[in-house]
């Protein structure tokens, strides 16, 4: 792999700052308060197409600046790995095959200053109330490191944080992910699960993060793989957790086993605000940092880079899996529009019905899913209007679609029942004997309107 962006500049946040484009970070002099106003900032320039990275240099009741929609964009995305959007999935698997363990570190920028015990108050983060419905002010793009009990394997989750005193959080830690399990096996022991939330890391540790991998992988190395070099990390100072050097904030603490505190509601990925929690108490024991450190967030609800966190690493092993069965598959997209629950792949047809065996293999593959639309090869399926006139052109409700009710899903889902869901298949393929051909325009001709057009400064 390859990358326009060098291995120092990838091993940071500020790296990674300093090597964007002047187009791609919108920074924001005026006095912003966190409540509610970055997400509309994010928000109103999703209407307009625009994804840029957002820094908020003057943030009322902080003296830190805070940086939003890091992870907005695919392109932006694939260039952390050294990849073209397009390549980006297609690569995924050779980067879960390559991991590159990380190194341990004497010190870092991390640990500059360090509070502990009282002194670790966080209150003084700039934490935001996201929506106007939110329950709470929330660290929302804190990672969290934990160990498997028993193995030591480290595991990098996204978890929400919402801020209930100086030293005390409650959060929702889902009831099928990695941390719940490894929580479950030390309250059955009688003991806390001790946890680092790392805000504001080098960018492959939140690729890492969104991974779908097994328990048995060490998500540090994911990241040490797209990377290319093995990530710096140094040991936390109150708990047994190593955290990235170059991190701008960690916060120290312990998921307590015998305490539950309410929190939300909080705008999801549906769009919908949701009170569904298992209401977990998170305590702070030390907070270590940069001298001036940027506070990471993530605007929530369905925001892009909400959506595109919540669902890169289990895309990228849908395509993976997907392409071992089915070798003519070229391309998957899961749009914004159908936020986590629709998909739009095309692939080269070599036998009638491979369409619908591809629908149903991807439905077995990914729970969310309750729509997926099968293309021919000539359909640009992230572009939204090409998929539409497939299906107006090629497609007929009575032959080429099925139903399969009543499969499990995600929970989140406001119109599932009793946790299942229902899934549409439509086959958008030309149909057998297909003679029709596409209006084209020569590629010299089009070349030459870009130019007029360019010219007349359109």
């Amino acid at each position: 792999m390859t990358s326009n962006w060098s291995r120092a500049e990838l091993a940071s946040l500020r790296g990674f700052i300093e090597a964007l484009e002047p187009d791609e970070i919108l920074r924001i002099k005026d006095p912003v308060p966190m409540d509610d106003v970055p997400s509309a900032l994010v928000m109103e320039l999703e209407k307009s197409g625009k994804s840029p990275v957002i820094m908020l240099e003057n943030v009322t009741g902080s003296t830190m600046p805070v940086m939003v929609n890091l992870l907005a964009d695919r392109k932006r995305i694939a260039r952390i790995a050294g990849l073209e959007e397009k390549d980006f999935y297609p690569a995924w698997g050779g980067i879960l095959a390559n991991p590159i363990p990380p190194r341990l570190v004497e010190s870092g920028p991390v640990q500059e200053q360090v509070f502990l015990g009282d002194e670790a108050d966080c209150n003084s983060l700039p934490l935001a109330r996201h929506f106007a419905e939110d329950g709470g002010r929330y660290i929302n793009a804190g990672v969290l490191v934990c160990k498997d009990p028993d193995t030591g394997v480290r595991n990098l989750s996204y978890q929400r944080l919402c801020l209930k005193g100086p030293r005390r959080f409650s959060s929702n830690l889902g009831s099928r992910g990695d941390i719940w399990e490894h929580l479950n096996r030390v309250t059955a022991r009688g003991k806390n699960l001790e946890v680092a939330i790392v805000i504001g890391a080098p960018p492959a540790f939140y690729l890492a993060a969104a991974a779908k991998v097994a328990m048995e992988v060490d998500e540090y190395d994911i990241a040490g793989s797209l990377m290319g070099q093995p990530m710096d990390l140094v040991k936390c100072k109150t708990i047994d957790m190593e955290v990235p050097a170059e991190a701008e904030i960690v916060i120290e603490g312990e998921l307590l086993h015998d305490e539950h505190e309410d929190e939300g509601p909080v705008a999801e990925y549906t769009g919908y605000s949701s009170y569904k929690s298992t209401r977990n108490v998170f305590v702070v024991k030390a907070i270590t940092r940069r001298h001036k450190p940027i506070f990471m967030d993530i605007v929530p609800g369905t925001s892009s880079e909400h959506l595109l966190l919540a669902g890169i690493g289990r895309h990228a092993r849908d395509y993976a899996r997907l392409k071992e069965m089915i070798p003519g598959l070229k391309a998957i997209n899961f749009p914004r529009s159908g936020l986590l629950y629709h998909a739009y792949f095309s692939f080269k047809r070599v036998a009638e019905g491979e369409a619908r065996r591809a629908l149903m293999l991807l439905f077995g593959l990914d729970p969310y899913l309750k729509l997926a639309i099968a293309v021919d090869e000539d359909i640009d399926v992230f572009n939204e209007a090409e998929v539409m006139w497939a299906v107006a052109t090629r497609f007929q409700a009575d032959t080429d679609m099925f139903v399969v009710p009543k499969v499990f899903c995600n929970q989140l889902d406001p119109s599932s029942v009793d946790g299942m869901s229902a899934k549409l298949g439509i086959d958008a393929t030309a149909p057998k004997g297909w003679k029709e051909h596409k209006a084209t325009i020569a590629p010299e001709a089009a070349e030459m309107a870009r130019a007029l057009i360019k010219g007349m400064g359109a």
